[in-house]
């Protein structure tokens, strides 16, 4: 018998309203965006010279260099000859860690070129944004030093990010700020650079560079000097030698009493290491993908050991240009490092080139202290306790509170990131506490341009329930560069107390000094971007270090400290102790020096609330990796276990392999076991061997085997749960216990990973004989689900088809189909006398996260043949603040650019099908002027670019031509006929394919969204 098959109109846990959204200025739906010029990285086929050589010698042999780039410069003549015919430019070639070519070439010939004869690729560029006396003894450097007198004497350690101030006393310099500020960033002047610290370098772009600016090209010049601060930061952690009290290098001792001493800025983690500065930023903004390969080429050329990246780009892919660089460069012996990224922790957010399986990706923690300098805001008897970020002195007595607005009395909380949002407030903000909300711009520009409108304090809301990171003194602007000095406090509030603060607008506060436990204390960092990796879903970031308010480098101080936060100053720390272990290990190869790093990380006593999706394997311990003779080592050396993603239809079971070396003189025992962290959804998780005895010089494989019986397969969460940045994962690590305690030996570890995609089966027949009913015709559709899940047939009138034409990663903005479906108006919250529409968009293959891509939905409701409004599924945390944030949202958009409203979108994660609501009323529909024409363009994020447009379709709000908003759940092995009717007045005037049954526990792509056609209908009788 089937089952019976009902409606479910109103399922408000389906979607929710997001209030108080409110758009970033600089965000418009890619529709419409004009056609412009797009820079691209063309791979030409061929390996580049450094995977050749790396090939050579590991079969014994030697090549010429220079042959071999001869080589691949002809062969990229005539890709740049296909490139000026389809009337690009050629800007740049590479040979040595990527082979190719950038150019810029208009939208319209990116097929043709990659068509053309000897291109195996076409990237669109990435755009690439800039990602110690506490964080260095918090790894157990000082211990390194001490015991096993490593320093990083001898390794040379390659900075790729905004140059370095060699004139800075933490790396030799004079100290004197005057012989900052009369250097000459565009040329090098006899004796100042190189130094005997920072030993080669060059500046790719110039100061005035800015990626995102499309008319800013590079300028290169020798002189790699920071004038922006960030690489001078990232240098001192990794490589810098300590300024000592009284202004001066430090000259040593390096040893465990060191960080006792009185220091302006503490030693970086290999102090004796030699730098190299590859300028790839301006004094501002951002950087691109090209540029970042070159910088890769010439820290090869010229002999870098360990390179770090502090930079990246959202949702990395390892088949993009700066991975594939990155690659060549570990195989030519080169250890790589990289900040998996700001974005915070939702999933598959780690971005590029720390996504490349060779590199070591790095996330935050913070380390910074264990209580917090504080201010309690008391007013008409709120209270809300707010970090002094600044430390700077509170002002005694009442202040009146401005609150900021994006329009007044009662438009949401301004970010306050320009002068005009200041001066806007009614009566100014002068001797106010400024409240604003944190985005787009640097957290710290708030208190540079409070301080200039004459504001007493100004403090920022945080956007998650933790409080921002602790700035310390603000000496300038990270937006421009602008060197000016705040005095005034600079106050964090977190998001939970967010609400509160925005209703004390013209209330007076008094502030109260405090301190406050920091909940933030040897947690991972609230920013730092979550895996799995995206496209893979291996296991990323790798290992995790300091990151929040890291004290550093201070540009153009001569000899003073800077305090900044993000995993951009994890990374060099991690990069330190990889010079650490080159010195102790010279002839490890990068993937070696991985496994040392990642093996013996410490995720028990430095880390609370650890997650291996965020974490990777803990926090680096440099004490025990440069020590290291036994280490744990999978592929590409991460002893770390990549389960991916598996889609499963039954029982599941997989296993994964490390290996234990021992590279010391003597045996070494170990006692294995395995762990879940967090939930394991009925999982189980086996090691063998138990026990392993690995002999002097020698190696032992472990396997570890996850397994998933059929009926935790059917018992794991529908695929509605992995949504809005959430990933159903189950994690957890194995460890291994040395029996016996030795020098080199310590206890090891590999973290695992596995996202589990159960699936339904749900198949749709044809309809069956139309009878006729109420003047129309009613029929019904059998639906049975096959498969090991549960799953739904979700009826949409289907409208929309496209071909599956695109290829590779994009596959996921191909659009397949598209359909709408009507529901009363309740359901969305809005009146009986209004419709909730949910459009349907099915694609051609799988994303990972919905939110690296946009799909715009262009909605024509006056049939004037122009879109009238747009609704835009893309990333919430870019339409809102400017910035990724991995949750995928629908927008409501004018077209004019006015967003109306938003929504959280229904797009779960490793999906092809994502569900966008709207009130037909937000689109200016209504009874009686309910028909409407709509199409859909679905859009890459990163790199940016229009991937697919479909057909225009129509659709009746209020009178749909076919039925549409059946809901039926299906267990495994259940069937259920599905009523459907077409009125075919109606259908004469707004056609319809037939229809979409979605079913979203189905294998992604085109298995989620059954297309059931009208077939023949038989004529009606009047």
């Amino acid at each position: 018998m089937p089952a019976t098959a009902n409606a479910e109109p109103a399922r408000p846990d389906r979607f929710q309203r997001i209030d108080g959204a409110f758009g970033y200025a600089g965000f418009k739906p890619a529709a419409l965006d004009p056609a412009r010029q797009l820079k691209v990285l063309i791979q030409v086929d061929g390996d580049p010279v450094g995977e050749a050589a790396a090939e050579a010698a590991d079969a014994g042999r030697t090549v010429d260099r220079p042959a071999l780039r001869a080589g691949l410069r002809d062969k990229h003549r005539d890709v740049e000859e296909k490139v000026k015919a389809e009337g690009g430019t050629v800007l740049s070639s590479y040979t040595d860690t990527f082979n190719g070519i950038a150019a810029s070439v208009p939208r319209r010939s990116l097929p043709a070129i990659q068509q053309a004869p000897g291109v195996v690729s076409v990237h669109p560029v990435r755009t690439f944004k800039a990602d110690n006396t506490a964080g260095i003894p918090y790894i157990g450097a000082p211990q390194a030093w001490q015991d096993l007198g490593r320093t990083g004497a001898g390794v040379k350690v390659a900075v790729i990010d905004t140059g370095i101030d060699y004139t800075h006393a933490n790396f030799g310099g004079s100290g004197d700020p005057a012989a900052f500020a009369g250097n000459d960033g565009t040329v090098i002047e006899p004796g100042t650079f190189p130094t005997a610290k920072v030993i080669a370098g060059y500046d790719l772009v110039g100061d005035a560079y800015d990626a995102g600016d499309p008319a800013s090209v590079p300028r290169p010049d020798p002189d790699p000097l920071d004038c922006d601060g960030h690489g001078s930061h990232v240098a001192g952690s990794s490589a810098g030698s300590g300024v000592s009290a009284d202004g001066k290098t430090y000259p040593g001792p390096y040893d465990a009493t060191t960080h006792t001493r009185a220091f302006k800025v503490g030693p970086g983690v290999a102090p004796a290491a030699s730098l190299m500065a590859y300028r790839v930023f301006g004094c501002a903004g951002s950087a691109s993908e090209d540029v970042i390969v070159s910088a890769m080429e010439r820290a090869l050329k010229d002999g870098a050991d360990v390179v770090n990246m502090s930079l990246g780009s959202p949702y990395g892919r390892e088949d993009e240009p700066s991975a594939q660089a990155v690659r060549t460069l570990t195989r030519a012996g080169v250890t790589v490092v990289a900040s998996a990224g700001n974005s915070g922790q939702n999933a598959y957010l780690v971005g590029a080139p720390a996504i490349a399986p060779s590199a070591i990706s790095v996330a935050a923690l913070d380390a910074a202290r264990a209580e917090l300098p504080a201010a309690k805001i008391s007013a008409d008897g709120t209270e809300i306790v707010a970090q002094n970020s600044n430390e700077a002195p509170l002002p005694s007595g009442s202040l009146p509170i401005a609150v900021l607005r994006t329009s007044y009395p009662s438009g949401p909380l301004s970010l306050g990131c320009d002068p005009a949002d200041y001066a806007a407030y009614p009566g100014g903000v002068s001797g106010k506490l400024v409240i604003t909300l944190r985005g787009t711009c640097a957290r710290v520009k708030r208190a540079i341009l409070g301080q200039k409108a004459g504001a007493a304090a100004v403090a920022m809301v945080n956007t998650d329930a933790a409080f921002p990171a602790l700035e310390g003194p603000i000496t300038s602007d990270p937006d421009t560069g602008e060197q000016y000095t705040v005095t005034i406090p600079f106050l964090g509030i977190r998001s939970t107390d967010g609400a509160a603060a925005a209703t004390l607008d013209g209330k007076s506060t008094t502030l109260t000094a405090l301190t406050v436990p920091s909940p933030g204390y040897s947690r991972l960092a609230s920013f730092s971007s979550g895996g799995p990796a995206n496209v893979s879903s291996a296991l990323r970031p790798d290992v995790t270090a300091p990151g929040v308010s890291v004290v550093s480098t201070g540009v153009g101080t001569g000899s003073g400290a800077a305090t900044i936060s993000g995993t951009s100053m994890a990374s060099p720390m991690v990069a330190g102790v990889a010079a650490l272990v080159k010195q102790a290990h010279p002839r490890w190869r990068p993937d070696r020096i991985k496994a040392a790093i990642l093996s013996t990380a410490d995720a028990t006593t430095k880390i609370t609330g650890y997650t291996a999706r965020v974490a990777g394997s803990g926090v680096v311990a440099a004490r025990q990796a440069v020590g290291a003779s036994v280490i744990a080592e999978g592929r590409g050396g991460s002893a770390n276990l990549s389960f991916g993603l598996k889609s499963l239809t039954g029982a599941y079971r997989q296993s994964e392999s490390f290996t234990i070396r021992n590279t010391g003189e003597r045996a070494v025992t170990y006692d294995l076991a395995a762990a879940f962290t967090g939930e394991a959804y009925g999982a189980q998780v086996t090691v063998s061997p138990r026990t392993v005895t690995v002999g002097r010089d020698s190696s032992r494989d472990v396997h570890v085997t996850l397994s998933l019986s059929a009926q935790a397969v059917a018992a794991l969460p529908a695929a509605e749960t992995s949504n809005f940045g959430t990933v159903v994962h189950i994690q957890g690590a194995v460890t291994a216990t040395p029996r016996a305690a030795a020098e080199g030996v310590s206890p090891l570890r590999a973290a695992f990973l596995l996202v589990p995609d159960a699936q339904s089966e749900v198949r749709s027949g044809r309809p069956g004989r139309y009878t006729p009913a109420d003047g129309g015709l009613a029929t019904s559709v059998q639906v049975r689900n096959t498969g090991a899940h549960a799953g739904a047939a979700d009826v949409y009138a289907w409208g929309v088809t496209d071909a599956d034409d695109v290829k590779g990663a994009e596959d996921s903005m191909d659009v397949r189909a598209a359909g709408v479906q009507t529901l009363p108006g309740p359901a969305l919250g809005g009146a009986d006398t209004d419709r909730a529409l949910v459009f349907a968009v099915n694609t051609s293959g799988r994303w990972s996260n919905a939110a690296t891509g946009e799909f715009d939905v262009a909605i024509d409701s006056t049939g004037d043949g122009t879109p009238d409004h747009y609704l835009v599924g893309a990333d919430y945390g870019l339409v809102t603040t400017g910035d990724l944030d991995g949750r995928f949202a629908t927008f409501v958009f004018k077209a004019d650019g006015t967003l109306v409203d938003a929504w959280i979108a229904t797009a779960p994660m490793n999906g092809g099908t994502l569900l966008m609501p709207v009130l037909a009323s937000e689109v200016g529909l209504a009874e009686g002027t309910s028909r409407f024409t709509y199409s859909v363009a679905g859009f890459s994020q990163v790199p940016d670019g229009l991937v697919d447009e479909t057909e225009a379709a129509v659709f009746d709000a209020f009178a749909p031509a076919v039925s549409t908003g059946a809901y039926v759940p299906l267990a495994p092995g259940a069937s259920a006929a599905v009523p459907l009717t077409v009125d075919p007045a109606r259908l004469a005037a707004t056609p319809a394919k037939g229809w979409l049954v979605v079913s979203l526990d189905d294998r992604s792509g085109r298995d989620e969204a059954d297309q059931v056609g009208l077939g023949r209908l038989p004529a009606v009788q009047p």
